[in-house]
C-alpha cells in the first residue's frame, strides 16, 4: 500500500449525515436497534440515508459512516474508506496504522470489526449496491464478523452476498424493505405536525393514499402544503384533474425517468391513463406487439411499475399522474376511450367506468356506478365509489346515485351527510337507507318510522329485507324473542349469530360464533360492520367472561381493522373495548385513557358511540367515591341509548357496580338494572344483578345461587360484571353463599379452585382481604387494598414472623419462645412471648377471625394459602423446581439476593442456605438455556448468577459460552479475567476445565 493511501477515499464519504426536519419513527428505531447486521434494500426516495443518520441518535455506543461508490469494487479503495471511517471509534487508529504498514485490505477489515466489537460500535455503509463485485467478498466476511459491533447496509437492490447467508441462518441478519420504510398513516400525521399543519384525518389518509407512503414523495407533499403550493384536498382524484406538485414533478423527471430509454417512457407515458397494465391492454389500445416483453422490463428496475398479479403490473399514483399530465387532453382522452372499450368487451366493468370517465363518457359511467355500486360496497370498495361519484357532476346523478352516495356515506361513518343524501334518493331507497342508519348506529328509535314507511312501499321482492331489518331492529333494542317471532323463517339466521347469543346469555356460543365472524373479516375486502364487527363482540365477550388479556388483543386487532378499513365507528368502538379489557384487568388508569380517546373519536360519529365509553367512565367515577360525577356520566349515557333496553340494563348495572366497589351500593340502580335484563329476557345479565345485590346485601343467598352456579365465572375469575374485582372479597363472598345454600356447593366448587381453594372454603376462613408477607431483603406485612406495610405493634413480633417464615412446617411454642427470648425468667419469657404473639396476630389477622393466617397453640404455623402469601416460601418452590421448568428462569432472576439481617440463628442458616442455591440454581438454568439454543437467555441467568457469587466457575463457563456463540469474544475475554480475579481474592485458580474452555474459544 503506497503511503498516500488517503488520497483513495475523501474525508466527505465518512460524514454522518445531516438530518434536517425528520420525525420520529420509534417503529423503525425498534427495528434498526435490535440487529448485529441491518440490510436495508429500497429504491430511490425510500429514506434508508434519513432512516440510519436519523433513526439511531439515543444510540449509546460510537457510531462510524462510509458513503459507498462504484471505485469501492477496488479493496484497496474500499479499505481505505473502511480505515478512515473507523479512525473515530476508540481504537480505530490502529486500522489507520494497519494501512501505513502496507497492510492487505482483507487484514485492515478485520481490523475495523476487531475495533467494533472492542467498542460495540455501529458502522453504516452507503450505496452498499456497490459491494457486489467479486473482490470485496473476503473483506466483506472480515467485517461481518463484528463481534459486540454492528454493521448496516444500505443499498439500492437486493444484495445477493453469500457473506450474509449463514448470517442470515443465525438469524444475526434484520432486512429492511421499501414497505418497511414506506411511512404510515400516523407517521404521516407526524410529518404534517413537523411542518405546522393539522389537516383532518381524511386528508392525512387520502395524503397517505396518494402517496402509499413513499417517504420521499411524502415530504414534498408535506413541504409543498406547508408552503401553500398545494391543497390536500385538491389530490383526491388523481385519476382525472391536474395536481400541482411541481417540485416532487421534477424531481421524478430527474431521478427516476432520466436514465430510461426513449421507447420505455413512451409506453409509460401513454399507459400512465390506465390505473394497471397488462400485455393485453397495451396490444389493444396502444398497438404494441411486445407488450409483455416491455412491461417485465419496466418492473425489472423495481422502481417504475410493480406487479400486482399474474401478467398485471402498476405504477405508483403520483409517477402515474405526472406521466399523465405530459399528454396532450386529446391523447389522453382518445387512450381512454379505446380502453373503455376494451374493458367493457372483457367484462371488468371498474375500469370501464374509469375510463369513460378520463374520456368524458359521463353518462356511460354514471351508468355503470350505478348499476355495480352497490356491489363494490359489498366488497369494501367504499372510497373507489366515493371518488367516482365525486368525478360525476351532480347535474347527471340520478335517484339511484343519491341513494348510493347515502350508502357510502354511512359506511364511512358520516351518517349526516348519508342522510341528507337519502333525502334525494326514491321513496323506497329513502326509508330503507334511513333505518340502515338506524341499524348501524343501534339507535332502534330512529329505525322505527322509516321501517314502517318501508313497509308500506316494499313490493314482494323487497318484504323480506324489510322484515329481516326489523327483526335486527328488535334485537337491538333489546327484544331478541320478538325478532325472532316476527318471521319463523328468520329463525335460524338470527339464532346463529353472536349478538343474539350475547343478548341471550348465551355467552359460550356467542363467542364461537364471534370468533368465527373475527376470521373471515381480518384482512379481506369488505365494508365495516360497526357494532357487528366479530373481533369486537369477541373482546367484549372476554371482557365480561373475565378473560381480559384475550379481550384486549381482540380490541387492538380490531383497532387495527378499523384503521385498515377507515372507519371511526370501528376504531372509536374499539377503544371503548380496549378500555373494558382493562377495567376486567384492573388497570384503571389506562382504561380511563382508552374510554377518553374512544368518546373523542365518536364525537362526530354518532351520539351511540358515546354510551360504552362513558359507561366505563362512569364505573371508575363511582368507584373512586365521586358518585355525583358518576351520575352525571350515567344520565348522559341514558340520554343515548336511543331505545336500546340491553344496552340501557348494562349501563345501569356497570353503575351500581361503580358505586358498590367504592363503598356506596345503589339499589334503584340495580333495580333499574334487574328490570331492564327481565325485559330483554337476558339470563347473564340477571345473574349479575343478583350477585351484586347479594354483595350489597339486598337480596337472599336462595335468590341468586342457582343463577351464580349457572356463571360460576363471576366469582372464580375477575370480570368486568363481577360483584367484586378482588379476588379475596369474591371468595367471601363465595363462602357465605354455599353457607346459606348448600345446594349450590358443588356447582360453586370450580369457582372455589379457580380462587385457589382445593374445596369451597368455610366463612371462617376467607377475611375478605390477602397478606402478603415479605422476608426476602426486609421483614414486613402488606394486606391489599393498604398501600403501606402494616405498622408492628412491637419488634419481636418481626422476629417471630421471620422465625415462623423459615419453618413451613411450623414449630413448637416453646422452641419459639426460646429462640426469641433465651435468657428470660421462666415467667418473664411466656408473659413476653404471649404479647409478641397476640402483636403479630394483630399485625396479621386484624378484622379477621383469629387464627385464619396465625395457628397458635403448642405448635405454631403460619397458614400460607390463597390469602396469605409468603415470599420466602414462593422462592424456595422456584428453587426446589427442576432446572428447566417452565417459568423457572425468569422467576429466579427477579428473586431477592438474600433474606432479611437477622440475630435468629434458624433465620441465618436459612439465609445462608439461600444464597448458596440462588446462584446455583441460575447456573443451572443458564446451562439449560445455552443447550436449548438460547444464548441471550443463558448470558441473563449466567450474569446473575456471578453478580451474587463472582467466583462461581459454572456460571463463568456458561457466560463465556454464550458470548462465543454470539460472537463476542471480548466478553468471552472479561468474563474470564473477571472470574480469575475473584477466585484469585480467594487465593484460588480457575479449574483446568475452565482454562481449557477459555483456550478453546478465543484460539489463545
Amino acid at each position: 500500500m503506497p503511503p498516500n493511501w488517503r488520497d483513495l477515499t475523501s474525508s466527505r464519504r465518512t460524514r454522518w449525515p445531516a438530518v434536517r426536519g425528520a420525525v420520529a419513527r420509534p417503529r423503525l428505531r425498534e427495528g434498526l436497534a435490535g440487529a448485529r447486521v441491518l440490510v436495508v434494500v429500497a429504491p430511490a426516495g425510500y429514506g434508508k440515508t434519513t432512516a440510519l443518520a436519523a433513526g439511531l441518535p439515543e444510540r449509546s455506543g460510537p457510531v462510524a459512516w462510509l458513503t459507498l461508490d462504484a471505485d469501492d469494487a477496488d479493496p484497496q479503495v474500499l479499505a481505505a474508506g473502511l480505515a478512515l471511517a473507523a479512525e473515530g471509534l476508540p481504537g480505530g487508529a490502529a486500522a489507520c496504522a494497519l494501512l501505513d504498514a502496507g497492510a492487505s485490505p482483507r487484514r485492515v477489515a478485520a481490523r475495523v470489526a476487531d475495533v467494533l466489537d472492542a467498542c460495540a460500535g455501529l458502522l453504516v455503509l452507503d450505496e452498499a449496491q456497490h459491494l457486489g463485485g467479486p473482490l470485496t467478498g473476503d473483506m466483506l466476511r472480515e467485517l461481518l464478523n463484528g463481534g459486540a459491533g454492528q454493521v448496516a447496509l444500505l443499498s439500492r437492490m437486493a444484495l445477493p452476498l453469500p457473506e450474509l447467508t449463514r448470517l442470515e441462518a443465525a438469524g444475526e441478519v434484520r432486512q429492511l424493505s421499501a414497505l418497511d420504510l414506506a411511512f404510515t398513516q400516523e407517521e404521516m400525521a407526524d410529518l404534517w405536525r413537523a411542518h405546522g399543519l393539522t389537516p383532518p384525518e381524511a386528508e392525512v389518509r387520502l395524503a397517505h393514499a396518494v402517496t402509499e407512503g413513499w417517504p420521499i414523495a411524502a415530504r414534498f407533499l408535506a413541504q409543498a402544503a406547508a408552503q401553500g403550493r398545494v391543497q390536500l384536498a385538491d389530490l383526491a382524484d388523481l385519476e382525472g384533474g391536474e395536481v400541482q406538485l411541481g417540485t416532487l414533478f421534477a424531481y421524478l423527471a430527474q431521478e427516476v425517468l432520466g436514465p430510461l430509454e426513449p421507447s420505455l417512457r413512451d409506453l409509460l407515458t401513454r399507459g400512465s391513463v390506465f390505473e394497471e397494465l397488462t400485455p393485453e391492454l397495451l396490444e389493444a389500445v396502444l398497438d404494441e406487439p411486445h407488450a409483455a416483453r416491455l412491461l417485465e422490463a419496466l418492473s425489472g428496475g423495481g422502481t417504475f411499475l410493480t406487479r400486482s398479479g399474474e401478467r398485471v403490473y402498476r405504477a405508483h399514483p403520483l409517477l402515474r399522474a405526472h406521466l399523465r399530465s405530459l399528454l396532450a387532453p386529446a391523447e389522453a382522452q382518445a387512450l381512454a376511450a379505446r380502453g373503455a372499450t376494451f374493458f367493457e368487451r372483457t367484462g371488468r366493468p371498474r375500469r370501464a367506468m374509469a375510463a369513460h370517465l378520463l374520456a368524458g363518457n359521463i353518462g356511460r359511467a354514471a351508468a355503470l356506478l350505478a348499476t355495480h355500486g352497490a356491489a363494490w360496497l359489498g366488497l369494501g370498495r367504499v372510497t373507489l365509489v366515493e371518488r367516482s361519484l365525486g368525478r360525476l357532476p351532480r347535474a347527471a346523478w340520478s335517484p339511484e346515485l343519491h341513494a348510493l352516495a347515502g350508502d357510502t356515506l354511512r359506511l364511512s361513518s358520516r351518517y349526516a351527510e348519508a342522510l341528507a343524501e337519502y333525502a334525494q334518493a326514491a321513496p323506497l331507497a329513502r326509508a330503507l337507507g334511513e333505518a340502515q342508519v338506524g341499524l348501524d348506529t343501534v339507535q332502534p328509535d330512529l329505525a322505527w318510522a322509516p321501517l314502517d314507511v318501508a313497509e308500506r312501499l316494499a313490493g314482494e321482492e323487497d318484504r323480506a329485507l324489510v322484515r329481516r331489518l326489523r327483526a335486527e331492529n328488535l334485537l337491538n333494542a333489546g327484544h331478541p324473542a320478538g325478532a325472532v317471532a316476527l318471521e319463523p323463517a328468520l329463525e335460524p339466521a338470527l339464532a346463529s349469530g353472536a349478538r343474539h347469543a350475547l343478548r341471550t346469555g348465551d355467552l359460550d356460543r356467542a363467542l364461537a360464533l364471534a370468533l368465527a365472524a373475527a376470521r373471515g373479516e381480518a384482512g379481506g375486502a369488505r365494508a365495516a360492520q360497526n357494532h357487528r364487527e366479530g373481533l369486537l363482540l369477541a373482546s367484549f365477550l372476554h371482557a365480561i367472561l373475565g378473560e381480559a388479556d384475550a379481550a384486549a388483543r381482540c380490541a387492538r386487532e380490531g383497532l387495527a381493522e378499523g384503521e385498515r378499513l377507515s372507519s371511526p365507528f370501528v376504531r372509536s368502538l374499539a377503544l371503548a373495548r380496549l378500555g373494558h379489557a382493562h377495567l376486567a384487568a384492573g388497570r384503571d388508569a389506562d382504561a380511563r385513557a382508552a374510554y377518553e380517546q374512544a368518546l373523542g373519536l365518536a364525537r362526530n360519529v354518532a351520539g351511540r358511540l358515546r354510551v360504552e365509553p362513558l359507561m366505563g367512565l362512569t364505573y371508575l367515577a363511582g368507584r373512586s367515591g365521586d358518585s355525583e360525577r358518576a351520575r352525571t356520566l350515567a344520565a348522559e349515557a341514558l340520554s343515548q341509548t336511543s331505545g336500546d333496553g340491553y344496552m340501557a340494563g348494562l349501563l345501569h348495572l356497570t353503575a351500581a357496580l361503580g358505586h358498590l366497589h367504592g363503598g356506596q351500593p345503589d339499589g334503584p340502580g340495580l333495580e333499574a338494572a334487574r328490570q331492564a335484563f327481565e325485559a330483554c329476557g337476558d339470563a347473564f345479565g340477571l345473574a349479575c344483578v343478583g350477585l351484586a345485590r347479594y354483595a350489597a346485601g339486598l337480596a337472599a343467598a336462595g335468590e341468586v345461587a342457582p343463577a351464580a352456579a349457572r356463571f360460576p365465572f363471576l366469582l372464580g375469575r375477575r370480570s368486568m360484571l363481577s360483584p367484586f374485582p378482588e379476588r379475596a372479597r369474591r371468595a367471601a363472598l363465595l363462602a357465605r353463599l354455599v353457607a346459606a345454600a348448600p345446594e349450590s356447593r358443588a356447582a360453586l366448587t370450580p369457582a372455589a379452585q379457580a380462587l385457589g381453594y382445593a374445596g369451597v372454603p368455610s366463612p371462617a376462613d376467607t377475611p375478605g382481604f390477602e397478606v402478603q408477607v415479605q422476608v426476602l431483603g426486609r421483614v414486613a406485612v402488606t394486606r391489599s387494598g393498604e398501600a403501606r406495610p402494616r405498622e408492628w405493634g412491637r419488634a419481636r413480633a418481626r422476629d417471630l414472623l421471620a422465625l415462623l417464615a423459615v419453618h413451613p412446617a411450623g414449630l413448637a411454642r416453646e422452641a419459639a419462645q426460646e429462640a426469641l427470648f433465651p435468657d428470660a425468667e421462666p415467667g418473664v419469657g411466656e408473659r413476653n412471648f404471649r404479647v409478641t404473639l397476640h402483636a403479630l396476630g394483630q399485625v396479621l389477622e386484624e378484622g379477621a377471625a383469629s387464627g385464619v393466617f396465625l395457628e397458635r397453640g403448642e405448635w405454631l404455623r403460619l397458614r400460607a394459602g390463597p390469602d396469605l402469601h409468603v415470599d420466602l416460601h414462593a422462592a424456595l418452590g422456584w428453587l426446589e423446581a427442576p432446572a428447566g421448568s417452565a417459568g423457572r428462569l425468569d422467576a429466579l432472576l427477579v428473586l431477592p439476593p438474600a433474606l432479611a439481617p437477622s440475630e435468629l440463628e434458624a433465620v441465618q442458616q436459612e439465609a445462608e442456605r439461600y444464597a448458596a442455591r440462588l446462584p446455583e440454581a441460575l447456573a443451572d438454568e443458564a446451562a439449560r438455556a445455552l443447550a436449548a439454543g438460547s444464548p441471550e437467555r443463558a448470558g441473563r441467568a449466567a450474569e446473575r448468577a456471578l453478580a451474587l457469587d463472582p467466583a462461581h466457575e459454572s456460571a463463568a463457563r456458561t457466560l463465556m459460552r454464550a458470548h462465543h456463540a454470539r460472537a463476542h469474544l471480548a466478553a468471552v475475554q472479561r468474563v474470564y479475567a473477571g472470574l480469575r480475579a475473584s477466585l484469585a481474592d480467594l487465593g484460588l485458580q480457575p479449574l483446568p476445565e475452565t482454562d481449557l474452555l477459555y483456550r478453546a474459544l478465543t484460539g489463545s
